[in-house]
């Protein structure tokens, strides 16, 4: 009876545990899926209309240019729900109510339930963000919510954040990202958030490079030394 006490309560212990690199592993894999989707709609986009410094999209306080940024995307996608268009309170019920201010967001709801929000920041790309290209170009950022309105709605956790540039789409918090960094909003212990970003925006990156979201559970990691909690 002791022996079966003990198995019994290690089990209570390992399973969440197992549980959870199981959720993670689902997320990475659907991340990467919904990336690709983006990357190749970017692409077509760019090959129909030009590069998005030449759609007409304005600024950040502009409904219609965010219109603009999520229209030539949702073109090139399997799109189960299109919000672009719809009232912030239709938005909410059918793609997002975390983003479902339509004075700051357009969005559209994918086949496999994820849903896209995008904004624009600058019209003409000329935004600097970093010390690659394409980081010196940025148009504005879209979102990603893996599951629609299903929790826990939570950067890092199942919503992603990335750039639109002249050149791609690029995963915040990449290596090269000087402002929305990996150390500075990908940190576990972080909760309070400032005026332009929050926690976990800066998650992104580290999800898709080191297929991993080691770093709810860890403190330690940096892209130059370790790349997991093992």
């Amino acid at each position: 009876m002791i022996t079966l006490g003990i198995i019994g309560v290690v089990a209570a212990m390992t399973l969440p545990t197992i549980t959870q690199k199981t959720q993670d592993k689902q997320t990475v894999s659907k991340l990467k899926k919904v990336y690709s989707g983006l990357s190749q709609a970017y692409l077509m986009a760019v090959n129909e209309n030009g590069t998005p410094d030449t759609w007409g999209a304005g600024g950040m306080y502009e409904p219609e240019s965010h219109k603009i940024m999520a229209q030539n995307f949702a073109k090139y996608m399997k799109v189960m729900r299109n919000c672009i268009n719809m009232s912030n309170s239709d938005v909410a019920i059918n793609c997002s109510e975390m983003f479902s201010e339509t004075s700051y967001y357009s969005t559209f709801r994918l086949n496999d339930g994820s849903t896209l929000i995008f904004r624009i920041w600058n019209g003409e790309c000329t935004a600097n963000y970093g010390s690659s290209k394409p980081l010196q170009n940025v148009c504005g950022r879209f979102a990603v919510d893996l599951n629609g309105n299903d929790k826990p709605n939570e950067y890092g956790k199942d919503v992603f954040t990335f750039y639109v540039t002249k050149q791609g789409i690029f995963p915040m918090g990449s290596e090269s990202d000087r402002v929305v960094t990996f150390k500075k909003y990908c940190d576990r212990n972080k909760t309070s958030d400032d005026t332009n970003y929050i926690h976990g925006m800066g998650c992104s990156a580290w999800v898709l490079m080191n297929e991993n979201l080691d770093y709810w559970y860890c403190d330690d990691l940096d892209w130059n030394g370790k790349k997991s909690c093992k």
